[in-house]
């Protein structure tokens, strides 16, 4: 269940800031999830570390985003 809230959070944050920003920020940080969603496994790492990554990811772009609504 965490999985799919950090998985809708994420992306939500993403596309919200991609509307209301432009493409830059988010750009990156969707590459960086397609990166670890495709590296992890191959490296056999486990599925909770890259649940632990994409949390990161998602609380980093969810700062970047509330900095940037904050913004006159």
């Amino acid at each position: 269940m965490s999985g799919w809230i950090v998985f809708i959070t994420f992306w939500t944050v993403a596309i919200r800031l991609w509307v209301v920003d432009g493409p830059k920020v988010p750009l990156v940080f969707i590459t960086l999830w397609i990166i670890g969603f495709l590296l992890f496994p191959r490296l056999g790492w486990s599925g909770y570390l890259f649940l632990s990554y994409e949390a990161v990811l998602a609380a980093i772009l969810l700062v970047i985003e509330r900095y940037k609504s904050a913004m006159p």
